[in-house]
């Protein structure tokens, strides 16, 4: 595709950080204790990456239970640059639902992409900041889900104005998170919402910014798990950096990374916070693989995402 093919000159020419990771530089989940980090750091309400990823793989979530998993955020959760390299173009969502296998999984969303997956639908816009994401997810919530896995905030931490494009204070930030939260567990009060404090970056103008709103998510999480919604942060600050594919996007290993994590902080999830969804599953126009936004305004939106250095 074209856009494919911008996004990797953009890399090339753009972004030499880059090439100090390339896509076979894989760091295997289970040979890595994930958890150091977040046990050095524990916290009320985080949840922190388990010593090994694949303990919960092949045991059910909640016998019985449907999970009806709405991904949110930008490219990361839209999985931009996941279909170079030989990827599969699914972002984390293929991983994710392997890792749940034992469980009925259904995909909420209104956006999905060219990747190999046919159910692999989600709520992500590339290059767009936690208030665009406000304003467009509606749609994705009236489907119900009762687990929403958030992960957004990145791009409101680009120094270029032009991304970011309500600042990029992080304490302004993190209230856009809180009141976008607030909004899903409005619309979905029965839902288990995880949000992510997100990946790292190794992009050094982008990076200090990047930790403080890391710091100020726990907070704004605990404010909501203290009034009684089911709200957790999942700690992602120990997602390797050599994961990252341009300092921003993670590799297609990364990727896969990326679902491991997600099913480990799932798995860890109090058992009786998960409910049936609400409603009859999502209504899927016969022979639609998008609704909701056109596939190549979507690949061309990614590619100048990575040209801008955003996700």
């Amino acid at each position: 595709m074209i856009a494919t093919a911008i996004v990797i000159a953009s890399c090339v020419l753009g972004h030499t950080a880059a090439a100090a990771t390339s896509p076979e530089q894989v760091i295997l989940s289970n040979n890595v204790d994930h958890g150091q980090v977040g046990r050095a750091n524990a916290t009320p309400g985080v949840l922190n990456p388990s010593d090994k990823l694949d303990l919960a793989l092949g045991k059910a979530i909640k016998q019985g239970t449907e999970l009806r998993i709405l991904c949110a955020g930008d490219s990361i959760t839209l999985g931009t640059l996941s279909d170079t390299a030989g990827g599969d173009g699914n972002g984390y969502r293929l991983q994710l639902r392997d890792d749940l296998s034992k469980d009925k999984v259904t995909f909420a969303g209104t956006v999905t992409t060219g990747g190999t997956m046919s159910d692999g639908y989600f709520a992500g816009w590339p290059g767009k900041t936690i208030e665009y994401i406000s304003d467009e997810i509606e749609p994705s919530l009236r489907q119900r889900p009762n687990m929403i896995l958030l992960h957004a905030g990145t791009n409101d931490m680009n120094p270029n104005g032009a991304i970011s494009t309500e600042g990029n204070d992080p304490h302004g930030a993190v209230a856009r998170l809180g009141a976008l939260i607030d909004q899903m567990i409005k619309a979905c009060p029965d839902a288990v919402i995880l949000v992510a404090m997100i990946i790292d970056t190794c992009e050094p103008a982008q990076w200090p910014a990047t930790r403080e709103f890391q710091s100020l998510i726990p907070d704004a999480v605990q404010r909501r798990l203290d009034d009684g919604h089911h709200v957790l942060a999942a700690n992602f600050t120990s997602f390797p950096t050599s994961q990252l594919r341009d300092c921003i996007h993670p590799t297609n290993q990364g990727y896969h990374l990326m679902g491991d994590y997600w099913s480990d902080f799932i798995a860890q999830v109090p058992r009786d916070w998960i409910q049936a969804p609400v409603g009859p599953n999502p209504d899927r126009p016969s022979g639609s693989g998008n609704t909701g936004i056109n596939k190549t305004l979507l690949m061309v939106l990614a590619a100048l995402a990575v040209l801008g250095m955003c996700s």
